[in-house]
């Protein structure tokens, strides 16, 4: 479950302090946020397309996390870029890239608590 990211404070947070992951559709920044949930903010522009493209893009983005966060919560404010290749990505080459990138969160926080274990 995820909660939406919607102060420009905290997008700026995460923009300048968040880890970055960037693919030729997207750029996503994660930053822990410390809270029992997930928190996402989506920034799709206008070059990317008319209004119906943009909420195409920003459902399917959503879904794609949606899916990812049932199967392993995970405590982090998430914003997603999507780059002006979005419009025409299917719907397999954005939920790969938010796999991916999910993947090196869990990874990255099952090493840091290992770290801290020794």
């Amino acid at each position: 479950m995820y909660c939406p990211l919607v102060k420009k404070g905290d997008f700026k947070r995460v923009f300048e302090t968040g880890r970055r992951f960037s693919s030729k559709y997207l750029v996503v920044y994660a930053l822990p946020n410390g809270l029992d949930f997930s928190r996402l903010g989506l920034s799709v522009s206008k070059k990317t397309g008319s209004a119906v493209i943009r909420n195409k893009i920003k459902r399917r983005l959503r879904e794609s996390v949606r899916k990812r966060l049932a199967e392993k919560p995970l405590r982090y404010d998430i914003v997603i870029v999507a780059r002006t290749a979005a419009a025409g990505a299917p719907f397999a080459d954005l939920d790969r890239m938010i796999a991916k990138t999910f993947a090196g969160l869990v990874n990255e926080d099952t090493t840091d608590s290992n770290r801290k274990a020794i």
